[in-house]
């Protein structure tokens, strides 16, 4: 079997067979590279090229992310809140994770990766919306102030307060003080 074109996959069923092509994409960079067509190290220098020009549209594409998350906060706020509700949110705010991570907002992706743990037991804590739009709010500006950097003393301390307020929630719901939901 040649690397550059192997078999597809079968998958027999009783009715019908599945065929799944192979994926060669990585093999076909691989041995370009190794027959010296194409460098693997000016592979990467060109890719961070198309990177660093494409680096001016991050903080519109951020906006626009940031825009589609005070939609998605407001739509939660206006649901039942339940877990149809807070998949939808999840879905956006894990979509803002992930921008912010490429495009180099460390501490925006933290916290909303952080938000997307609440929205995940949700149903378990039932967290006040007011602290999940706070997360929304302190995501939105980190990236409407451009803070790209881990070590940023306001962006790490409105990271620790959050931590905090959920923490001192989950500490009231446990001791049986506050009601799911409830501040």
């Amino acid at each position: 079997m040649n690397k550059l074109s192997p078999e597809p996959e079968k998958q027999v069923h009783k009715d019908h067979t599945v065929i799944v092509p192979p994926n060669t994409l990585r093999a076909k960079a691989l041995v370009r590279a190794k027959n010296g067509q194409q460098d693997i190290d000016e592979m990467i220098k060109r890719a961070d090229r198309a990177l660093e020009a494409l680096a001016p549209s991050f903080a519109e594409w951020m906006g626009n992310e940031i825009h589609r998350l005070f939609e998605a906060i407001s739509t939660f706020e206006a649901s039942d809140r339940g877990p149809e509700a807070a998949k939808s949110f999840f879905i956006v705010v894990h979509d803002v994770r992930g921008q912010a991570l490429q495009f180099g907002y460390p501490i925006a992706a933290q916290l909303a990766g952080g938000l997307c743990d609440l929205l995940e037991r949700q149903e378990d804590i039932g967290l006040p919306p007011v602290i999940m739009r706070r997360y929304v709010e302190a995501i939105a500006s980190i990236v409407r102030s451009g803070i790209r950097d881990e070590a940023n003393a306001l962006a790490v301390e409105l990271a620790r307060t959050l931590a905090k307020v959920v923490a001192d929630y989950r500490a009231r719901l446990a001791e049986g003080k506050i009601a799911p939901g409830r501040g």
